[in-house]
């Protein structure tokens, strides 16, 4: 049975290409330019991402157009300005007992 790619949530999806963005990254520390074949965790989050940009309208000319594009712009970005409106509780973003709520 296959799994329904939009019942991930978007918590899901940061984590993902959080997972995925690691092993990336290692590769190109390590001299690789553009490191292929992608980390699976980071193709289905890109994937994800892509899903959930046309979902909420985000013009596609907005939309990070490859994996290579999305590490150097969006990845780099603070979500708040990824331009696609994100379900993500305000207390995934702070600890507790060190920071109060905004």
């Amino acid at each position: 049975m296959a799994t329904d790619p939009t019942k991930l949530g978007d918590l899901g999806m940061l984590s993902l290409l959080a997972h995925g963005l690691i092993p990336y990254m290692e590769q190109v520390e390590a001299g690789e330019k553009d490191p292929f074949p992608y980390p699976n965790t980071l193709l289905r989050g890109f994937n994800q991402l892509i899903l959930t940009c046309a979902l909420r309208d985000l013009p596609r000319a907005q939309r990070p157009a490859s994996i290579p594009e999305f590490v150097a712009t969006w990845a780099r970005l603070p979500l708040a300005e990824w331009g696609v409106n994100l379900n993500i509780p305000a207390d995934v973003f702070y600890n507790r007992r060190s920071l109060t709520r905004p």
